[in-house]
């Protein structure tokens, strides 16, 4: 039995020693706490063998290899810390537990025991989890609402202001990423990211063009657009201007400039364009939303979205509108997300983040009810270097581990477990300098989340792909893997960040 199995069963078995019966006890309470007794002495036992088969069953993992790093001289005082905090809360508890126990009845007694035992290790877990460590307070819910609805109230005025022109159709915003996802990084402000899908307008169409350029890093696209042919001979019984034939007519009568004559450079629709075309609609439209009663409205310079920063005397909070062009009908879009400090501004990379965010809200109502996944992922992300490696990183192995290991591994009860997982595959992926892309080439994915034929049987990149080609900068990430062990014990121990 490797070394973490021994702490473990040492630390379950001071917590599951039958107390000392006291003289003054009567005979009947004697009887029962020896009957007590047995019941603790089976319970170990079926744990022993429990545990035992835990570390059997995990093909390449094992407590001993995971978080004996973490427990070198360096480390051990911080997990002792933790193990004697762990056993002081459990003492008190059961203090507290004795005192009640002496004014109840025999019958309700007994229940009481009964319960408290099955739930000791669940109680100490939550203690740890919930009250020992001091978690980012935000609430995440409350703040994707307030900014869905920000964001449909805008679309909507926008949308009535542009009936009759050529600009692009601003359909319903999409909330991506880790606020929408349900975790968040303690170290950065919360940011809400939506994306607004665009569709063409009257007389127009979007053909989106694949970018050849292999310099540039990742999938990049461009959108060309096209004007619509309209002749009576394409649609029957109408006499319709043609966009294609009579561009000056239309743009005469209509006192509209087309999209090729506003948003584009040359054929292709330009991000930094519509970006601040959106913002100055923003803008204007903003004493319009009953939002601007309530709240103060700054708008953040970029050229690729369009920041929104709101703030009242109470709080504040940060809305990042990216815009995107749908491919087919799947989950995947081509966004006016950065793609480096000199993306062309007609360049549209691909980007899986509303893909990732589907996949957790299917997770979500798979897992158990009180599951350990997001706990993993933002504990990993709160003690994690912003400089070590990216968040991404970590967030890919939690979507793998999700979509490998039965949903019901993924309870409370299993939380060390499945974070000794993650530490695990991370150690494994930094000492291979390999990382696969979740959504890219994967085929297990569930069927509702859906992707393009050549999403689907895409090569998957390697997100370690700089480790190979710079060894300095694979020593640096496992010199932050260890101080990612070391970050993480004193959490536990201690309960500060």
């Amino acid at each position: 039995m490797d070394s973490w199995v021994f702490w473990f069963l040492l630390l379950q078995s001071v917590i599951q020693y039958p107390q000392h019966v006291g003289d003054g006890l009567d005979e009947v309470t004697h009887l029962r706490m020896e009957e007590r007794a047995k019941f603790q002495e089976q319970k170990k036992i079926q744990l022993e063998w429990e545990v035992e088969q835990l570390v059997l069953t995990q093909s390449s993992t094992s407590w001993g290899h995971l978080l004996w790093p973490a427990l070198q001289p360096w480390q051990v005082w911080p997990f002792a810390g933790f193990l004697v905090l762990l056993l002081a809360a459990w003492f008190m508890r059961r203090k507290r537990s004795h005192e009640a126990e002496s004014t109840d009845e025999e019958e309700k007694e007994k229940e009481d025991e009964e319960e408290e035992e099955e739930e000791t290790w669940s109680y100490d877990l939550r203690w740890l989890l919930d009250e020992r460590i001091q978690w980012p307070v935000q609430d995440l819910q409350t703040g994707c609402n307030r900014t869905m609805a920000l964001i449909d109230n805008f679309t909507s005025v926008i949308g009535r202001a542009l009936t009759g022109t050529f600009y692009p159709v601003l359909q319903q915003a999409i909330g991506f990423g880790s606020a929408f996802e349900g975790w968040t990084s303690r170290e950065e402000e919360v940011v809400y990211r939506v994306l607004i899908p665009l569709t063409p307008p009257l007389g127009h169409t979007f053909h989106v063009e694949r970018d050849t350029d292999q310099q540039k890093p990742g999938r990049n696209f461009r959108v060309r657009v096209e004007l619509e042919c309209s002749c009576p001979r394409h649609h029957q019984g109408a006499n319709p201007l043609c966009f294609l034939h009579h561009t000056d007519v239309v743009r005469r009568r209509t006192r509209q400039p087309n999209l090729l004559d506003s948003l584009c450079t040359g054929f292709y629709l330009d991000v930094q364009k519509t970006v601040l075309w959106f913002c100055a609609l923003v803008r204007a439209s903003w004493r319009r939303l009953p939002q601007s009663r309530s709240w103060h409205l700054v708008l953040l310079g970029s050229t690729r979205s369009c920041n929104l920063r709101l703030n009242n005397d109470q709080e504040s909070f940060l809305v990042k509108v990216l815009f995107g062009v749908r491919r087919h009908t799947s989950d995947i879009f081509i966004t006016s997300r950065t793609r480096g400090a000199r993306t062309p501004s007609t360049m549209w990379p691909e980007t899986y983040a509303i893909a990732e965010t589907k996949f957790f809200r299917y997770m979500a109502r798979r897992v158990p009810q009180d599951s350990s996944h997001l706990r993993c992922l933002q504990l990993l992300a709160c003690v994690l270097a912003r400089k070590d490696f990216s968040i991404h990183s970590v967030k890919t192995i939690i979507m793998r581990l999700l979509n490998t290991i039965p949903v019901t591994r993924w309870h409370r009860r299993y939380f060390l477990l499945q974070l000794s997982d993650a530490l695990e595959q991370l150690r494994l992926s930094l000492e291979e300098k390999h990382l696969e892309h979740f959504i890219l080439g994967n085929q297990r994915l569930p069927e509702e989340i859906r992707l393009p034929q050549d999403v689907k049987r895409a090569k998957p990149p390697n997100l370690f792909h700089g480790l190979v080609q710079d060894p300095a900068t694979h020593a640096l990430a496992m010199q932050a893997y260890l101080d990612l062990h070391h970050r993480l014990a004193r959490v536990l121990a201690y309960g500060h960040f």
